[in-house]
């Protein structure tokens, strides 16, 4: 249900080694419990098995001239048994996903035929003369460096699939085999999964995932979900406190791992697995209807999305359309930015899997910090070079997406939205170069949609106190609390010595996005709201009341914030959101929203071990 690691009402402890709480536990041996980042969610129970990835070792080593043939056909070797193994994981994925899941080892496999990788790998064989495993490490480094060293999560957990198809490639060049068998029902411990990984082992009935590294973006958690295994990620120095056979459970909505669980703790495991199901059955009745309160006021429930695999479960939890689809992943693993016609193939495949339901694509959101070379880097990208300011400054760049965009546009379902806005002169530059581009492919004869909305992203201070100017330029505002918050309080959220300072009840950020909705509907548009807050189930009346017109979440709380919008009267709503607005503190919220809340809906609340 409820993602509790991504609250800030529940605020998780960093990951650590370190047990939250040892006690006597199951056979005598003591009960241990750790924290890390509930990725998947779920609860279960059941023996431990430790997977220990084979290490990859490369050592530099030359050849001679007269080695080159016989080393270029090994790498060809290694390539087609790569190709065919991944293949096959393609197959069972395309079983066990579906299509659109699937295609995550298509990518891979795309990674394997990179005519540039391959170009290079065998240049540094013929002409450096290095052994073909050491000239895979070398090249697929080149990529990797660059997603390590991203402040951006998203292309950091990109890192784990280059590193995999590097990884398969050299065991093939090493000519080593996969070793290890799994019994079945068992939860599986590793430093890491790869996408690989998870897939192949759900074919053993696996009942949860358990990992030292990894976020909620990797491809193994977004499998993970879809396969509906519990799996809690970013444990440090898990694999270092269990061991194969332990009796274990796994929470997979606050992130704890318990390990020799006490008897007390495995009753309420299987009491609160009895409950979910229940939970479970009651909200799949929900998926078809409208999200509307008691009294009749619809809003709109939409999925925030970044990758083609996600849409059919965004459509199987029964979303209204897709309210944020981030382009940025597209910059992946490449040194310059994707071509108009490959942006368009995956634009166009999205607006069609979803239509007639609406698909609005937030332009390129990616900083300077990955674009600039090195010696040019900004000492804060999130406040520097990013968003819209980069793209009107790189119109080849800004010119091919929104041509993309616009010829996915034809099914009349498609937006597009504008990310960093601070000002007037901004949105109207970039209103102006939408309206040139239009221009452009009528003079061509290319169709799109005439009719097509433009939305303004409302994530900037100085946004929020000239909406009533800036919603005069755009069809729609939608509010991006998550760096909303962090400018408006001078809070980097990923500072654990401020973190608590991150605060989605604080006065001004309540008060910031009654002004943004007050200013659309004064000027006839909608708004919506695409940052976390919007999933979180504490937020919900609150955001209803104020009149928000559309929630983007993340596709897994989807029917908890529909049960919870449906169970309240929008009258109700609005005397508990004038409440919230008159609090002079965070906490002053929270002292009663969070009692409120859990009496109001115990199904969910309580269904997280304590």
């Amino acid at each position: 249900m409820f993602n509790y690691s991504r609250m800030v009402l529940a605020k998780n402890d960093d990951s650590s080694s370190i047990p939250l709480t040892t006690s006597n536990g199951k056979n005598g041996k003591n009960e241990k419990i750790f924290r890390g980042i509930a990725a998947a969610p779920g609860i279960s129970f059941g023996l431990a098995y430790v997977y220990s990835q084979m290490e990859v070792v490369i050592r530099r080593t030359d050849i001679t001239l007269g080695e080159v043939e016989s080393e270029l056909l090994l790498y060809r070797q290694a390539l087609e048994r790569s190709a065919e193994e991944l293949e096959k994981i393609y197959d069972l994925a395309k079983e066990k996903l579906g299509e659109s899941l699937a295609e995550i080892f298509q990518g891979h496999l795309m990674m394997l035929h990179d005519p540039v990788l391959t170009e290079a790998i065998e240049n540094r064989v013929r002409g450096r003369l290095n052994k073909a495993e050491y000239a895979v490490a070398s090249e697929f480094e080149k990529y990797a460096s660059r997603l390590r060293d991203s402040a951006d999560d998203l292309l950091h957990e990109r890192m784990q699939d280059l590193e995999d198809v590097k990884n398969r490639l050299i065991r093939n060049l090493q000519r080593k085999r996969l070793t290890g068998t799994i019994e079945g029902g068992r939860i599986i411990f590793s430093r890491k999964l790869t996408p690989a990984d998870t897939v192949l082992f759900s074919r053993h009935n696996v009942l949860g995932y358990v990992t030292e590294t990894g976020g909620m973006t990797s491809h193994a958690a977004i499998i993970s979900r879809s396969l509906n295994i519990p799996a809690v990620v970013a444990v440090p120095g898990i694999l270092n406190e269990v061991n194969d056979g332990d009796l274990v459970i796994i929470d997979g909505y606050k992130g704890l791992v318990y390990i020799n669980p006490s008897d007390t703790h495995l009753a309420e495991c299987r009491k609160k697995i009895a409950e979910i199901e229940n939970i479970a059955k009651k909200l799949e009745t929900l998926r078809d209807l409208h999200c509307e309160t008691t009294d009749g006021h619809v809003v709109e429930l939409a999925a925030n999305a970044e990758f083609v695999e996600e849409v059919e479960y965004i459509r199987q939890q029964g979303a209204d359309g897709i309210g944020l689809y981030r382009t940025e992943h597209l910059y992946l693993l490449r040194e310059e930015f994707p071509s108009e016609q490959e942006q368009f193939l995956v634009y166009h495949e999205i607006a069609e899997a979803m239509h007639p339901r609406p698909v609005i694509f937030r332009v390129f959101d990616i900083g300077g910090d990955k674009v600039l070379d090195s010696s040019a880097r900004e000492g804060n990208p999130f406040m520097g070079w990013r968003g819209i300011r980069l793209l009107l400054d790189q119109p080849d760049i800004f010119r091919a997406q929104l041509r993309a965009i616009l010829r996915a546009s034809r099914g009349g379902n498609v937006k597009i939205m504008f990310p960093m806005i601070s000002g007037l002169v901004v949105l109207k530059a970039a209103v102006d170069f939408l309206d040139g581009v239009k221009e452009e492919l009528r003079h061509e004869g290319v169709p799109f949609d005439e009719e097509i909305k433009v939305g303004a992203m409302i994530e900037v201070p100085s946004a929020v106190l000239i909406a009533d100017v800036l919603a005069r330029e755009v069809d729609f505002f939608s509010i991006g609390t998550n760096d909303l918050i962090q400018y408006l309080l001078a809070v980097d959220r990923g500072n654990e010595l401020i973190s608590e300072l991150y605060q989605e009840f604080h006065p001004a950020v309540l008060h910031a996005i009654r002004m943004v909705i007050e200013s659309a509907h004064r000027n006839n548009i909608w708004v919506g709201l695409c940052g976390e807050m919007a999933g979180n189930p504490y937020a919900t009346p609150l955001l209803l009341g104020m009149g928000i017109d559309e929630f983007s979440v993340i596709p897994s709380v989807l029917p908890e914030i529909k049960h919870i919008v449906r169970s309240f009267s929008f009258k109700e709503a609005e005397e508990l959101a004038r409440r919230a607005l008159d609090a002079k503190t965070h906490e002053e919220v929270r002292e009663w929203l969070i009692p409120l809340m859990h009496d109001r809906f115990p199904e969910f609340f309580t269904t997280t071990m304590t």
